[in-house]
């Protein structure tokens, strides 16, 4: 399987996850490794020329991660 990125949570991020449900953390860790090998769009999209987003839908909610 390729990797097609590397990822580096910063000390904002992981202070972010600390404040969610174990669940919802749970989740939103699992699609962004998922999102390294895989192409999909509504794990991972581009915004502009050097801003991508990581989105997770879950219970009802969406949650977005910037990345660089």
């Amino acid at each position: 399987m390729t990797e097609f990125f590397k990822t580096i949570f910063s000390n904002e991020v992981e202070e972010f996850l600390d404040t969610l449900e174990d669940k919802t953390r749970e989740k939103i860790i699992y699609n962004v490794d998922k999102a390294r090998f895989t192409r999909d769009p509504e794990l991972f999209k581009k915004l502009d020329a050097e801003i991508w987003e990581f989105r997770t839908k879950f219970n009802g909610k969406q949650y977005r991660l910037l990345a660089f």
